[in-house]
């Protein structure tokens, strides 16, 4: 397997006071699937496809795409639980299911035209994917086969080759997506949680000022910008976008907590927020950010 080169280089970035800074206004949406107790969008494309995660009463986890306002739940045949965790702009989800194996429990998938396709790091425990790249490229997470350590994956052309940040002290790493060469992630060391950025061979931690709690990164964009979620000295976690140089907190209206999961070139969110009842429902706020204003979609949406 090709080991990705790796360079280590701290970066701790600003951070904007303001949760919104857009003279726009952006209007956030919550959803839920329905009859579930906690719904987690995980990705959206630019034309409004959102993937995510949802809880029924009876404990049950099951992936969903919720398409031109349907929803259908995603289940890989046979697991006792499926989540879905990105979808491509060509309409390819990503995610892991478990089927209950005690060897190798949770497996990474694919599912294309309603075809799913297992996918699991050669002598893994476990595996888990994250997300895909618009050229098909996945990322994701895997343990050994004694299911203690986690590292990092790329699978590209059929070749898996192990994301590793380079830093003995580190207890967890996961790679969670791809854009335009350009790879994100989170690991915990005996500090904290951190995100970090794979750019051109080099590993750059990321951490926000004033997130003395920790940082971690779920998706990043064509353009370079980075999303995710910080804990701040109260303890609160809040939504987190990394965009020139700056940490934006992102928090849906009168939440206890927010996670951002996904960000595209449009500066669209998708993630999920805790509401003061303690109830998580899924979201979603267009053009939150400025960005790419062409023709929408850029490609041919599926």
């Amino acid at each position: 397997m090709r080991a990705i080169p790796s360079l280590s280089l701290a970066l701790i970035i600003g951070m904007s006071p303001l949760a919104v800074a857009q003279e726009s206004h952006p209007v956030f949406h919550s959803f839920d699937f329905p009859g579930a107790i906690n719904t987690q969008a995980t990705s959206m494309t630019p034309w409004g496809d959102i993937v995510g995660r949802y809880f029924n009463p009876d404990g049950s986890q099951h992936g969903f795409l919720w398409r031109r306002g349907v929803f259908s739940s995603i289940d890989f045949p046979g697991a006792l639980l499926t989540e879905a965790d990105w979808i491509n702009d060509h309409g390819i989800i990503v995610g892991y299911y478990n089927n209950g194996d005690p060897n190798h429990p949770n497996h990474g998938y694919k599912l294309t035209d309603g075809r799913f396709e297992t996918i699991d790091y050669p002598g893994s425990g476990l595996t888990f994917l994250g997300g895909i790249g618009n050229d098909g490229e996945i990322v994701g997470a895997a343990a050994t086969a004694n299911g203690t350590d986690f590292f990092g994956f790329l699978l590209r052309d059929n070749i898996f080759s192990p994301i590793v940040f380079p830093d003995p002290t580190i207890t967890y790493q996961e790679a969670t997506m791809i854009a335009a060469d350009r790879i994100v992630g989170g690991y915990s060391d005996a500090v904290g949680s951190h995100g970090y950025l794979l750019a051109e061979g080099k590993f750059r931690s990321i951490d926000c000022p004033t997130a003395p709690g920790g940082v971690f990164l779920s998706a990043i964009d064509s353009l370079g910008r980075m999303a995710g979620e910080m804990t701040t000295a109260d303890g609160h976690s809040h939504g987190l976008v990394v965009s020139h140089g700056e940490c934006i907190a992102v928090d849906f209206p009168e939440s206890i907590a927010t996670y951002a999961n996904s960000i595209d070139v449009y500066g669209d969110i998708a993630g999920r927020y805790t509401d003061a009842g303690g109830q998580t429902h899924g979201f979603f706020v267009k053009r939150l950010l400025p960005g790419y204003y062409g023709p929408e979609p850029f490609i041919d949406a599926p």
